[in-house]
């Protein structure tokens, strides 16, 4: 049984906006390559399944999408499975917070960012159709509310000092400053942000295994998803080496010879 899904914006702005119609055709592609590594429970940077048009209209943009090129380790059944949940996602998206069964946080991030294209109104969001073998199976309209909704599950839960040991993969000095980190323990991409003064130490360390001392944020999930970097220190490749203060374990200079209490209530102040 083959696997369609048809992506609709509706009216005549649909085709007469080209950047915003490619920007939304991307952002849903990235969903469906999270969701993909949701399904495959992949970690990691990993290739995923192209899909290829098969249906281009105007007027009302509509684009009809089936995979092409599989990813390592899918089948077609595997991409049966990411347009159900998409789709069902989509639609709990679209009536309540949270995260929807099926999805994770990269993908839920992945989310947010296509239905922050979109508007509140139904004229100006987006009509998704899953089609087996031709036929239409399932319906849904996308609107911003979705990014509302989906933005709960990315909140912040609670922070705490610590350090997160991995590998550094990039960097990035546009509008603030942060870099990738890939979480030695968990295979997850956490977002490690420097001070200007940093800058040169966390450069000359991507691509080595680190281990960054600071300020850890966590989600909802008590997930680990940034990290407020104080200090950097150079680890061997070896990983077994790993101390055992991974996450846990405390810096002796985090402090800088602050009182535990004092160092709390700057940080808490830090922006």
């Amino acid at each position: 049984m083959s696997t369609e899904l048809r992506v609709t914006l509706p009216g005549p702005e649909g085709s007469a906006d080209a950047r915003r119609s490619l920007r939304v055709l991307d952002r849903f592609l990235t969903l469906l390559g999270r969701l993909e590594d949701a399904t495959l429970h992949r970690r990691g940077p990993h290739e995923h399944t192209a899909w290829g048009f098969t249906d281009v209209r105007l007027g009302s943009l509509v684009t009809t999408l089936a995979p092409n090129r599989l990813a390592d380790g899918a089948t077609s059944v595997t991409l049966k499975e990411v347009a159900g949940v998409a789709m069902s996602g989509l639609e709990v998206a679209e009536q309540q917070e949270g995260l929807p069964p099926g999805w994770d946080l990269r993908a839920a991030d992945a989310g947010v960012e296509l239905a922050q294209l979109l508007g509140l109104l139904v004229t100006d969001g987006i009509v998704v159709e899953w089609l087996q073998d031709g036929l239409l199976t399932r319906s849904v309209t996308v609107t911003r509310k979705a990014a509302e909704n989906l933005g709960s599950a990315l909140k912040v839960r609670r922070q705490s000092i610590g350090s997160v040991i991995g590998r550094l993969d990039t960097v990035s000095l546009h509008q603030r400053r942060e870099a990738g980190l890939w979480h030695e323990r968990t295979g997850e991409r956490v977002t490690v942000f420097f001070d200007k003064d940093h800058t040169t130490q966390i450069q000359a360390a991507l691509g080595r295994r680190v281990e960054v001392a600071g300020r850890i944020a966590r989600n909802m999930d008590d997930k680990l998803i940034s990290i407020r970097m104080r200090s950097l220190e150079l680890l061997p490749e070896d990983a077994a080496a790993a101390p055992a203060t991974d996450l846990i374990g405390l810096d002796p200079d985090l402090t800088r010879g602050a009182s535990p209490g004092d160092y709390l209530r700057e940080i808490r102040g830090a922006s």
